[in-house]
């Protein structure tokens, strides 16, 4: 028997805030596991790209894993056989809450399984098996309906950070209509991608208001200064601004660059945009 231990990059944010919002993503290990088939060549790898690009699940790293398990981590998983609890026991020591164990066999057909064992109880969530042609290779897409079977729907809802920084102590904040308490607040994590609005507001103050596209993973930084009116002259932040987040992938990371832009067709009014 063969076994390759799959695990996807986890991605870096290359525009880090002082406090990060709390991340509640739930951790996983993906490891394959092999039964005399050399079929679906790099299928664990390819259903780890899948889990890190489509879900807002934390996948560990091959490096990490192996890190945290030691050498003896391909050999271990071959000695349990597939069997749940022993997967489980894996996946205490590689720290992770599940581990989603993807098996290739055959048997005229070639059967790939999937199934999600919980790491702390080593008892299977969720299993799939599907016969496939012996020459198959599913696509991206088909692997996300595989693994949708087996995963909540709510996995595939991913996130983005906004980190919103006011000048001022007690100023109203609201993202997407939706009122976010008082400055200072902490970062908020969002489902992305999407596109926010956010105004900051305080009595005595001239608003400030801005709109950000959010990308999936994406971390942006939103500076708010609130400033008096006649404050000096009229400042950038008394107009809507665009804020634009674009992802470039380099090595593993997503670089997050904010790009603010000028809304020409806003018209102030009395210095305010209303």
């Amino acid at each position: 028997m063969k076994i390759v231990a799959a695990v996807a990059a986890a991605a870096v944010l290359a525009m880090p805030v002082s406090a990060r919002a709390e991340d509640p993503r739930r951790s996983v290990a993906v490891l394959e596991f092999r039964s005399e088939s050399s079929a679906l060549a790099q299928i664990g790898v390819r259903v780890t790209e899948v889990l890190a690009t489509r879900t807002s699940l934390k996948v560990l790293g091959d490096d990490q894993a192996r890190q945290r398990y030691g050498a003896a981590l391909d050999a271990d998983v071959v000695a349990c056989d597939g069997e749940a609890r022993c997967i489980g026991r894996i996946g205490q020591r590689l720290k992770v809450s599940e581990v989603v164990l993807v098996g290739v066999s055959e048997l005229g057909d070639v059967i790939l399984t999937v199934q999600r064992i919980d790491s702390k109880t080593g008892k299977v969530r969720a299993r799939l098996a599907e016969a496939l042609a012996a020459d198959a290779a599913p696509t991206e897409d088909e692997l996300a309906v595989y693994l949708g079977r087996v995963l909540p729907a709510e996995d595939f809802v991913r996130f983005g950070v906004i980190a919103i920084r006011v000048n001022v102590a007690g100023a109203d904040v609201s993202v997407g209509g939706t009122p976010r308490g008082t400055s200072p607040i902490p970062d908020l994590r969002v489902p992305a991608p999407a596109t926010y609005p956010i105004e900051v507001k305080k009595v005595g103050y001239m608003t400030f208001r801005a709109e950000v596209d959010i990308a999936p993973d994406a971390n942006i930084k939103v500076n708010a200064e609130l400033t008096k009116p006649g404050q000096g002259v009229q400042k950038w932040y008394t107009r809507w601004y665009v804020a634009a987040a674009a992802g470039v992938v380099l090595a593993g990371a997503v670089t997050t660059t904010v790009v603010l832009a000028r809304d020409r067709e806003s018209v102030p009014i009395d210095g305010m945009i209303q």
